[in-house]
């Protein structure tokens, strides 16, 4: 079965401009960005293939220490993808939410948690 996503989740962010550089090592680009004037907060969108996600300075948005799950085909490669731009990953690749479950843990410099997920048919 093929899920067509229509949600798009926000992540609170202390400053997009610090923040734009590491989500473009994780291989995200900006789609856009909206301030209502000059020194105002920022909210922008961010994409990595199909996956979207807003990030936003806005007080009332959203908290900091949000958790965002993303799919991919093989979350190894994206594992060695992110190695070999010197992240640091904060939990490997692993199986510990079941055997047909392979997962990745990475926290962004305002403590949100993007878990990478990868799940078989076996």
């Amino acid at each position: 079965m093929k899920i067509t996503q229509n949600v798009i989740p926000a992540v609170r962010v202390a400053s997009y401009a610090l923040s734009k550089p590491y989500y473009e090592k994780l291989g995200f680009r900006e789609l856009w960005t909206h301030q209502f004037e000059p020194g105002f907060p920022t909210f922008a969108a961010i994409a990595r293939e199909e996956m979207q996600i807003f990030l936003t300075e806005h007080t009332g948005d959203c908290a900091f220490g949000g958790l965002v799950h993303f799919y991919v085909p093989d979350v190894d490669a994206v594992h060695l993808e992110f190695q070999q731009q010197g992240l640091h990953i904060t939990e490997p690749p692993g199986n510990d939410l079941g055997p047909t479950v392979r997962n990745m843990l990475m926290v962004d410099p305002d403590g949100n948690r993007l878990s990478f997920i990868t799940v078989s048919c076996e």
